[in-house]
């Protein structure tokens, strides 16, 4: 017999996202607190798809959809070109800054997302600072639950880099982590609830964005000098 696999399915199969991966994302932008809760249950109610891999899916949409902000003719392919003329790079025969670019650009945004997640897994859930007893997972699921509705407007804000000069993206870069900084620390005051007090809830909202602001702040900056390092060396580049 031949079971009838739906859109959904097909969803599913191609992005990890489906019928219950939307539900999620909307309910963690309308009633975060229902999210949360079902965090705490072993089989998320059966209702809502596990964070970490509603996370690792938008990630996986964004990843398909970086041919708008990375490719050759991009704004930040751009700026990374600029950076290795600037640098005064000798470059090899048949060689060209525009070819180096398009590499780093390619490269970071292809490990970006690996140090990213491995970050996020092993250090966001040390600290406990959520008011209430939880355990290592637990914090897991509630740190990756937080980033999820920063993470879907992501997918809708980074296409526009397309759009932009050059010398702003790293301006664009401070204004995108001031925004999922504050989009994170409303899902948490208004979902997580780290905290009995509406005072104790903010300090604790804000503290948990900020720490999530730091590590992505330093992961990328990280990511990009060993990027640009890396490049430096598979072509034997020096400096003028």
């Amino acid at each position: 017999m031949t079971t009838k696999i739906t859109t959904d399915e097909l969803a599913g199969d191609l992005f990890g996202l489906n019928i219950m991966g939307l539900r999620s994302i909307i309910t963690l932008w309308l009633n975060p607190a229902r999210f949360f809760e079902a965090a705490d249950s072993a089989d998320w109610l059966d209702r809502y798809t596990p964070s970490v891999r509603l996370w690792l899916s938008l990630i996986a949409v964004s990843s398909l959809l970086q041919v708008f902000w990375i490719g050759s003719q991009s704004p930040l392919v751009a700026a990374y070109t600029n950076g290795f003329e600037n640098a005064g790079l000798i470059l090899g025969p048949d060689m060209t800054y525009q070819q180096l670019g398009e590499e780093a650009a390619v490269l970071i945004f292809a490990v970006f997302p690996i140090v990213q997640l491995a970050t996020f897994l092993l250090i966001l859930p040390l600290f406990r600072l959520w008011g209430r007893p939880t355990t290592f997972s637990l914090r897991v699921r509630y740190g990756f639950a937080m980033m999820i509705p920063s993470a879907s407007m992501m997918l809708i804000i980074l296409p526009g880099m397309s759009l932009m000069d050059p010398g702003w993206v790293t301006y664009f870069g401070m204004v995108i982590g001031l925004v999922a900084f504050l989009v994170d620390t409303q899902t948490l005051y208004r979902g997580g609830r780290p905290g009995r007090t509406p005072t104790g809830r903010l300090v604790r909202s804000v503290s948990i964005a900020a720490i999530a602001l730091t590590l992505n702040t330093m992961m990328h900056a990280l990511t990009q000098i060993a990027g640009i390092i890396a490049i430096s060396i598979k072509y034997g580049l020096t400096t003028a």
